[in-house]
């Protein structure tokens, strides 16, 4: 197998790749467990089941997270599903350096709170279901933005926030916008619900 070191990083070959990808797929009995990305973004505020971020794990080293022991199971400890996640941008840099690690013999994957190894799809499991975690914490604060707007709105505005709410039962939590804010994700529309300044590459799009 050709590779070529570039930036301190390997530049895998398409086949490696695709190789990579197809360890982090998981089993397709978790998908349930996990908002779909065009479930409207009031059903995702409804979600009363997504497990909290452990903000305690910021501070773990990545390497906690892979060892160099087999995992003897594609399945997981039945109290997986109850478990807190490691915050997003932790289960982002996993994800990220997965590749990597696998190259240097990484074997499976491990959380530093519990006892015995777990697969390697839980990367990807973390992340996807980490993504609509964040998504929810956003657009609560935004919904709940909106409605303190509403309370002493004069007609026009009420009207407008009621639009804006009708929209919320439509729109994707996960999908992209269309014509000229292709460039942005729905999400992206939750950071115009809030007080906060406005960001420039809203501007620029």
């Amino acid at each position: 197998m050709n590779s070529f070191i570039q930036d301190s990083a390997i530049d895998l070959s398409l086949d490696l790749q695709q190789h990579y990808a197809h360890l982090l797929v998981f089993p397709q009995c978790y998908d349930s467990f996990i908002p779909a990305p065009h479930l409207p973004i009031s059903a995702l505020l409804d979600f009363t089941n997504l497990p909290p971020f452990d903000h305690s794990l910021m501070v773990a080293d990545l390497h906690c997270f892979f060892t160099s022991e087999h995992c003897v199971t594609n399945d997981v400890p039945a109290d997986f599903l109850d478990r807190s996640l490691p915050p997003l941008s932790l289960s982002t840099q996993l994800l990220n350096t997965f590749s990597q690690a696998y190259h240097d013999g990484v074997k499976s994957v491990k959380d530093p709170r519990f006892l015995g190894n777990l697969p390697f799809w839980v990367v990807q499991y973390w992340h996807d279901l980490g993504c609509a975690i964040a998504a929810k914490e956003r657009w609560s604060l935004a919904r709940d933005w909106l409605s303190g707007q509403r309370e002493n709105a004069d007609t026009d505005l009420a009207a407008a926030i009621d639009e804006v709410f009708s929209s919320l039962r439509v729109l994707g939590w996960g999908t992209t916008l269309r014509g000229p804010a292709a460039a942005l994700q729905v999400l992206d529309l939750a950071e115009f619900l809030s007080s906060t300044p406005m960001k420039g590459r809203f501007i620029d799009a």
